[in-house]
């Protein structure tokens, strides 16, 4: 009877270790999978500075609709126009390249290439919203619609 009773307490004691180290395991694989919560946060931020360029490009092309034949793009764009970075404050960058053609640069914190922005196979656009880590500037065609697709 007390040698069944150690036996008891051994298997739960074992069963204790087990279930302890599969806890434990997953919280490191859902870390692995995931990322940390920084890296979260990161990639959030990313998408939004996404979403802002893609904003500020979407407003200049919808001017260009409106006054598709007395449209010029403008030198330097209006404050009030410009979006701020989530983290920073800082406004993105603007640059006209040509009467029809403009940039606008972001410092981004993540490589997309290492997370997934969009599904590319049902929106070859989804291609033109990579960027690397750091500063980089999107080129963009007033006369087309800059779709951030969803």
């Amino acid at each position: 009877m007390n040698s069944e009773r150690v036996s008891h307490k051994t298997f739960d004691r074992m069963f204790t270790g087990a279930a302890t180290v599969a806890v434990g395991l997953a919280i490191a694989a859902g870390f692995w999978v995931l990322g940390t919560p920084g890296r979260q946060r990161d990639i959030a931020a990313d998408r939004q500075r996404l979403q802002d360029v893609a904003a500020i490009a979407q407003r200049l092309h919808d001017r260009y609709l409106a006054e598709t034949n007395s449209f010029e793009l403008p030198t330097t764009l209006d404050p009030n126009e410009l979006r701020n970075d989530p983290l920073t404050n800082q406004p993105y960058e603007y640059e006209r390249l040509g009467d029809r053609t403009f940039e606008l640069c972001a410092t981004f914190d993540t490589d997309s290439s290492t997370h997934r922005l969009r599904n590319t196979n049902f929106n070859p656009d989804a291609a033109r919203w990579q960027h690397p880590q750091g500063r980089h500037c999107f080129e963009f065609e007033v006369t087309e619609y800059p779709d951030l697709a969803n």
